[in-house]
């Protein structure tokens, strides 16, 4: 049996002299307030899909709750992508990524989380997530350089099929051999951050790794992100 190792809280973390160290974080319930994704999956659904799509969504809610707590976190994703995105253009899904995603993203980021973050001079998200998704609001408002995150398949046409391309959803080990690919072996990231024990294989890997626990904040201010013109 491995050793389990204890990570310290993001409050703990000192964000002073970081400028030339490079940080890996999980994205909901880490630089999110929310750990759940589900909203911006709805939106997704509503405006790149229909008024319908988002309501298939809403009902199978239950669905999804009960197979990513019962079963996995990677099954109940699987399901969430497939209803939300499965038959979607691309290019859809890319415009709605810039134009929408990134104000709702914007208005959750944790203040603990952004503080450390922020501080660092490389910065990586590592998500669970489609990175298509994602990208646009963790680059521009955010700073990261790359976005570690779950791919879509896509047909020769150019539409989303509702699955995913291998190793599969971004959690847990998949997390951690993304990050080895990344950086190598000697070197890993100075900082991992997570709010799960999905999150702890990737942060095990890292110098330093620091847990977002679940409370109440205030969310950062949109004026202190780097893109806070819409």
């Amino acid at each position: 049996m491995g050793i389990i190792k204890q990570f310290d809280v993001i409050s703990q973390c000192s964000s002073e002299g970081r400028e030339g160290q490079t940080v890996a974080a999980d994205l909901d319930g880490t630089m999110l307030r929310s750990r759940s994704s589900f909203p911006y999956f709805m939106m997704m659904a509503r405006k790149g899909g229909s008024f319908l799509r988002g309501m298939l969504l809403w009902a199978n809610v239950p669905l999804i709750w009960l197979i990513y707590t019962l079963v996995s976190e990677e099954a109940g994703i699987k399901i969430l992508i497939f209803i939300s995105l499965a038959g979607l253009k691309i290019r859809d899904i890319e415009l709605i990524s810039r134009t929408v995603l990134p104000n709702l993203y914007a208005e959750d980021v944790h203040p603990e989380s952004w503080r450390v973050f922020s501080s660092c001079g490389k910065r990586y998200i590592v998500t669970a997530n489609p990175r298509i998704m994602v990208e646009p609001f963790v680059k521009n408002y955010l700073g990261a350089e790359k976005v570690l995150g779950t791919e879509l398949q896509v047909t020769r046409s150019g539409r989303a099929t509702g699955f995913v391309k291998k190793p599969g959803v971004m959690v847990g080990r998949f997390k951690k051999e993304a990050v080895e690919a990344e950086f190598g072996t000697f070197a890993v990231p100075d900082i991992g951050m997570g709010d799960r024990e999905t999150d702890h294989p990737f942060m095990a890997i890292c110098k330093e790794g620091y847990m977002v626990p679940k409370m109440k904040v205030e969310a950062v201010p949109k004026s202190k992100l780097l893109n806070h013109s819409s």
